[in-house]
């Protein structure tokens, strides 16, 4: 713990957590460590060399001897990465070792920096990090006790007592024992402390980067999954788009088709009448399939489709149409519009607009197809309550379910997501005494919950 908050201490921030250990190196960095410290033996050396050409021939050491220790103490570099913490403890038994019996050699430039090397990688990338507070603790205790045993022979510098110098004399201001005390701690106080500090830094730019990794792939996967909720979204939108489409078209073809059939003997301009309407629900049928059916391609073989290109989406002015098309299908229908301030349908938007048509749609189309109503009620109505403005449309009739022609149930679905899509109520049921009602009222702003109850019809 006291390792924890001196860490804490220093070097603030966050670190990993208990038991993250870091990524194994890689084959390239294992291979270049190999080659660093092949290179690095060689520079050494050279300087080794260089020291014994220029140095007293008395006081020189043995160069076999100086060449095998320079080579020792850097050959453990290659494995750093790799065994980081063994590497570290082969370096500092060898810089107390040589450093006692060969002091010339570690007074190169080269052994320092391989064993700070050894140092820094060993906070760097040990995976076990009790194991290696332990080791450093180890390393540390033994330095400092073999530095102070090297200080107590301070004298051999000065003389043999510790007053006055007597081999020679100073000029500094500082007394020349706590000068020398002095001056070697702060020397290794900076070396290891720099090793570690170095070394910890980088352990913990290795976790933050690996966080950053983490969550820029988390981030792309939300990204994929949002796109790909967002592609089966479209694509049921447009399933749904398709069926009230084909739904309403082609149960006014057929409609008419049975009108044709039974008035052509007795009234034949009535059933050329009825053809017309066949022909031309068929030909909005097709175009608006075409118009929806181009939204799925990616790309037209001609190049994108231009704005120019796709119809209008349809919207509460194309309600008279409705009707009319309705009231040519065999079942005339009734329109009745209310609104709670003027021009306020008129004002609603492109979205809530188609919303409210294909309900409307829908519904007259459930009615012609499952119902024995020649008649109905299609009134669009729009208000404001507690939770807001609210728009509604409501399809009635009074017909009894004509019998054989139980629905896949998709058209109500189509309705009931639709209004939940707009926060609205969905209300669709039999009526008292003979009927059937479809109403759904959808919010202009989201601020309801949607609570859609829907009833049975066969």
């Amino acid at each position: 713990m006291k390792f924890l908050a001196l860490r804490q201490r220093f070097l603030p921030g966050n670190f990993p957590p208990e038991g993250w250990e870091r990524p194994q190196p890689t084959p390239e960095l294992l291979r270049r460590d190999i080659w660093t410290a092949l290179v690095m033996a060689a520079v050494a050396l050279l300087g080794m060399e260089m020291m014994l050409s220029f140095g007293d021939g008395e006081n020189t050491p043995d160069r076999a001897l100086s060449y095998l220790a320079t080579v020792a103490l850097i050959l453990p570099l290659a494995v750093r990465r790799r065994f980081p913490i063994s590497s570290m403890l082969v370096l500092s038994a060898m810089f107390i070792g040589f450093g006692t019996w060969l002091p010339q050699v570690m007074m190169q430039l080269a052994p320092q920096v391989a064993y700070f090397a050894g140092l820094y990688s060993a906070a760097s990338w040990a995976r076990d990090r009790r194991a290696l507070r332990l080791a450093l603790s180890g390393v540390i205790i033994t330095m400092f006790l073999w530095l102070v045993v090297g200080l107590t022979n301070v004298k051999l510098f000065f003389g043999t007592d510790l007053d006055l110098p007597q081999a020679f004399e100073t000029t500094g201001l500082i007394d020349p024992v706590v000068a020398w005390a002095g001056y070697n701690f702060l020397v290794n106080l900076f070396y290891f402390g720099g090793a570690i500090y170095l070394g910890l830094a980088s352990w913990r730019s290795s976790w933050q980067h690996e966080v950053v990794v983490a969550q820029a792939a988390q981030l792309r996967e939300q990204a994929a999954e949002l796109a790909r909720r967002a592609v089966i979204d479209e694509r049921l939108r447009i399933a749904r788009e398709l069926h009230d489409v084909v739904a309403h078209h082609i149960s006014a073809v057929g409609v008419q088709a049975a009108a044709a059939r039974m008035v052509q003997p007795r009234d034949p301009e009535r059933a050329t009448e009825l053809m017309r309407g066949i022909e031309e629900s068929a030909r909005h049928a097709v175009g608006e399939t075409r118009s929806l059916l181009r939204v799925l391609r990616h790309e037209e073989a001609d190049g994108p489709a231009q704005p120019g290109q796709r119809s209008p989406e349809p919207s509460l002015a194309e309600l008279p149409a409705l009707v009319e098309q309705s009231a040519r299908a065999g079942v005339r229908v009734e329109l009745i519009t209310v609104e709670h301030r003027e021009g306020f349908l008129e004002g609603i938007g492109a979205g809530l607009g188609l919303a409210l048509y294909r309900i409307a749609a829908e519904s007259l189309a459930n009615v012609r197809e499952h119902s024995t109503a020649r008649s109905a009620v299609l009134s669009l109505r729009s208000g404001r309550d507690d939770a807001g403005e609210w728009a509604e449309v409501e399809v009635t009739d009074d017909g009894n379910a004509r019998p054989g022609t139980a629905g896949s149930g998709f058209g109500l679905r189509g309705i009931t997501e639709r209004a939940e899509l707009h926060h609205g109520l969905v209300d669709i049921g039999p009526r008292s005494p003979a009927g059937w009602r479809t109403r759904a009222r959808l919010r202009t702003q989201h601020t309801l919950t949607p609570t859609p109850v829907e009833g049975q019809r066969p």
